[in-house]
């Protein structure tokens, strides 16, 4: 438990610094208010778990937890159909890489991005020389 709190205020302390709390917070929110969510899922297997308690609805419970969680599994679109996009989609990893492409490309970023800050530069050396 020390761990699961320490991750959730990791996840808090990053999206606070990079500004995006706010969708955060929606993320959040969907996942508990939206119909289908995560509070209907966890009611769902709370009152199947709860039979099971009782040692003739046993057998049903167990038949029932095995449908919710097959059902938990092959919803959001269907594991097998994303498995087949991916499949078709050639993500192996099995491509060549050009490493040297994109070391040029990089490089060259970095080059227009101090380009365009030139103007910022000479502000600060004006700064700094009319200061000593």
């Amino acid at each position: 438990m020390p761990y699961a709190l320490l991750l959730i205020g990791a996840v808090m302390l990053v999206a606070g610094l990079r500004g995006t709390h706010k969708d955060l917070w929606e993320l959040v929110k969907g996942d508990f208010t939206d119909q289908g969510g995560f509070i209907t899922w966890v009611a769902a297997i709370a009152v199947v778990g709860g039979m099971g308690y009782i040692p003739k609805l046993r057998p049903l419970s167990i038949a029932f937890m095995t449908l919710l969680l097959l059902v938990l599994v092959l919803s959001n679109g269907g594991v097998f159909a994303k498995l087949q996009a991916f499949i078709q989609s050639g993500a192996g990893g099995n491509a060549p890489h050009n490493k040297a492409a994109d070391l040029g490309s990089s490089i060259g970023e970095k080059v227009a991005d101090a380009a365009s800050h030139a103007g910022d530069y000479a502000a600060i050396a004006a700064n700094l020389g009319a200061i000593a």
